[in-house]
Formats: C-alpha cells, structure tokens, sequence
C-alpha cells in the first residue's frame, strides 16, 4: 500500500520543460552557440546540470571558468518564465484525490527551495504537500546530485517504508534514485527527457499524464 507520493518538482507538477529550455537557450548564447529546440534538450538534460551545458556543447574548460556567469543567467531567465507556467494537467485533481485517501505528499527537487514555495504559493497548492525537499544553493544542480538523500533522510525520519513510497518523475535521475533507494517509480512524459529515454530507465510504470497515478497506486498492495 502506497503511504508517501514524492514528486519531482520541474516538468512532473510545474510544467516549465519549455520555460527551462528558453532559459537554457539564453546560456548557449553567452557562448555563442545555436539556441536548442525542447526535443534536443529531451535528449540531453541530466543531473548535475553541468553534464547538459556540456551536451549541448559548451567546452568544460568554458563552463568551469563562467559558471556563476551560466547559473546567474539561467536563473534570471528563468524566474521570470516561471512566473507563467502553471501545474502540470490533472495536478491538482491528484492532489486532492491523495489527501482524500490519506497518502502523504511531498516534493523533493535540485531546484531551489524559495523559489518552489513561492510557486506553489502562487498556484494555491502549497496545502498539499508536507514538505519541500529542495536546493538552497544556486549552484547545486550545477554541481551534483543530492535528492536521493534528501528523500532517504525524509522516508527515515518519518517512519516510511521504501516499498510504501511512490516516486514519480520526468527524468531518468528519478527513476534510478528510485532503484537505489528500493521505491516504486512512475516516469511521466513530455517533461525534460525524451520517452525514449525514459522507456530505457525501465521505471516500474511509464505515463503520459497525472491523470493514470491514482488509478496506479489502486492496484499497489
């Protein structure tokens, strides 16, 4: 039985896949490099964020010499975009659905944490998760990986079970920190990785929409 739903922020509850890639474009051009469609960025966005910059061409010796330039950037750009995109479709009705049946949500992400809350704020769905398991440096994503740890330390501390927890996300970093931490992953489309991609993760569920979760956890005993 599912207790705990922890959702990546980016692409699975915000829908801003194009707002980050626009914003990413704004990075490429300090090098002067081609803007990038949403299909190219699906193809190569990872975690740490550094891994996509140089995917997209950016030379590591460049990107290590600008990168508070790059992350400055990005995040100017976009914060402002952000203040724009709304939830991802059926978000809201998930929600509501999950606390009518007593299952816990919170949201872990490499995004920064005030930004999150201000969203979330801002779009009337703060109510509904326990806690944001997020960033409070601007350069984290840039750097590394640590939502696997944030999510550990919180199914932990809060007496979860890994098999009682459901993982849902639009990136293969969540599927894997899924396997590693022994919880069930959803992947979701159409976020910032190709279904291509996803479908090679081998989450346990692959969807299109928020919509088919619930129905999901129905069948998880």
């Amino acid at each position: 039985m599912i207790k705990l739903v922890a959702f990546d922020w980016n692409g699975t509850i915000f829908s801003d896949a194009l707002a980050c890639v626009q914003s990413v474009n704004e990075v490429l051009k300090l090098f002067m490099l081609k803007p990038v469609s949403l299909k190219t960025f699906q193809e190569h966005f990872d975690v740490p964020v550094s891994n996509t910059y140089l995917g997209l061409g950016i030379l590591p010796e460049q990107l290590k010499k600008r990168s508070e330039e790059v992350v400055k950037t990005f995040h100017t750009n976009y914060e402002i975009r952000a203040s724009g995109v709304r939830t991802r479709a059926y978000a809201k009705e998930l929600l509501k659905w999950l606390i009518e049946h007593k299952i816990e949500a919170v949201i872990f992400s490499n995004h920064i944490d005030e930004p999150i809350k201000k969203q979330l704020n801002r779009l009337k769905i703060q109510n509904y998760f326990s806690a944001v398991l997020a960033n409070s440096d601007l350069n984290a994503s840039l750097k590394g990986r640590n939502k696997k740890e944030k999510l550990r330390d919180y199914i932990s501390l809060n007496n979860f079970y890994p098999n009682e927890t459901l993982v849902i996300g639009d990136t293969i970093e969540e599927v894997e920190i899924s396997k590693e931490i022994e919880a069930i992953s959803i992947a979701i489309t159409h976020g910032f990785c190709s279904i291509k991609r996803l479908k090679a993760a081998k989450p346990d569920y692959l969807i299109n929409n928020l919509k088919q979760v619930a129905e999901i956890i129905k069948t998880i005993r």
